[in-house]
């Protein structure tokens, strides 16, 4: 029988990447797969929901720190999906040296092949600070299809 309704997924990595005031591949992580070029499930449409990231180690931030976050369909940054969002960093309430982000996307995504060339799979997360550096530790993205 056919699947009917909404499904949701949540691809969640435990990593440990710095992060500081710029972009860069090193400071970047895979963060889905949505489909294989042997035959997954390319070409299906999705909406991309919601992003979280978790830091810690937060050191020399502003005193309203931000984390700014990109979605491309390279590993070198360069095929934007989800352009640049800026987020507050929510501080912990008892260390101040731990926060998170959680932006709301709400994108109706379709990785496809363009030309018949087959895309990478995946979606890659970038991310910069304001000011100071932290530790990435989790990354969350909840898809719906």
């Amino acid at each position: 029988m056919a699947k009917t309704g909404h499904f949701l997924h949540n691809s969640a990595h435990a990593v440990n990447i710095l992060a500081n005031t710029t972009y860069a591949t090193a400071r970047s992580h895979d963060i889905t797969n949505l489909g294989t070029a042997g035959g997954g499930i390319l070409n299906r449409a999705y909406y991309l929901r919601t992003l979280y990231v978790k830091l810690d180690t937060i050191a020399g931030p502003s005193a309203t720190p931000t984390l700014t976050v990109r979605l491309t369909r390279d590993s070198a940054g360069n095929d934007t999906v989800v352009g640049d969002v800026t987020a507050s960093i929510s501080l912990g309430v008892t260390t101040s040296s731990e926060g998170a982000v959680t932006v709301a996307i709400d994108f109706v995504y379709s990785h496809n092949s363009v030309g018949g060339a087959l895309p990478d799979n995946n979606l890659f997360l970038f991310w910069k600070l304001d000011q100071g550096t932290a530790q990435v530790r989790r990354i969350e993205l909840t898809t719906e299809e």
